[in-house]
């Protein structure tokens, strides 16, 4: 019995480094598909670039205004643009936004970013009052997107990105259609 196992442990041993040849490529391929971010009390323009690297995307910034210590870690792998959506966050954090100008993408201070393109809609109600509503859509409204009810007409007034503002009034459209349906 005792002979046994021993003849099985070299077989076994085989099998294991055969399993491992066979399932390295594609932990190599898997590799390749994302990286971890792993960034702790890191030097903000040593973050920008292993990003820029990672992504393939071009980063412009001012040295003298673009500074300071930043924190970013992702604990599974991340793809190329989630990669900039983290850095877009954590800049956020800190007081930078990127702005996407030609094939480069601009870190600048968020006070010195020019204002984005603002759009200004009027979304008039018939089955809830405009003031409740202004209040409940300002818990969820996007930074940046405001939100004022005209109680004369039972309107909202909602202004800021347009992207954000269609999202909005696409979800009170949403309501108000199930509303009517039922």
């Amino acid at each position: 019995m005792n002979l046994r196992l021993c003849s099985a442990l070299p077989c076994r041993a085989f099998l294991a480094g055969l399993l491992l040849f066979l399932l390295l490529p594609l932990e190599i391929a898997w590799a390749t598909s994302g990286t971890v971010l792993s960034f702790e009390n890191a030097d903000l323009q040593t973050v920008i670039k292993k990003v820029s690297e990672f992504t393939g995307r071009v980063f412009l910034f001012d040295p003298e205004q673009v500074h300071g210590k930043i924190t970013l870690l992702s604990p599974q792998k991340v793809s190329p643009e989630e990669a900039l959506q983290l850095l877009q966050s954590a800049l956020a954090l800190h007081g930078y936004t990127l702005i996407k100008k030609a094939d480069s993408l601009w870190v600048v201070p968020t006070h010195q970013a020019a204002p984005a393109t603002t759009t200004i809609e009027v979304v008039p109600l018939n089955y809830a009052r405009a003031d409740e509503v202004a209040y409940t859509l300002s818990w969820i409204a996007p930074p940046g997107v405001r939100i004022v009810p005209y109680p004369p007409t039972n309107s909202l007034l909602i202004s800021g990105n347009p992207e954000a503002v269609e999202q909005l009034i696409g979800i009170l459209h949403g309501k108000e259609k199930k509303a009517d349906d039922q």
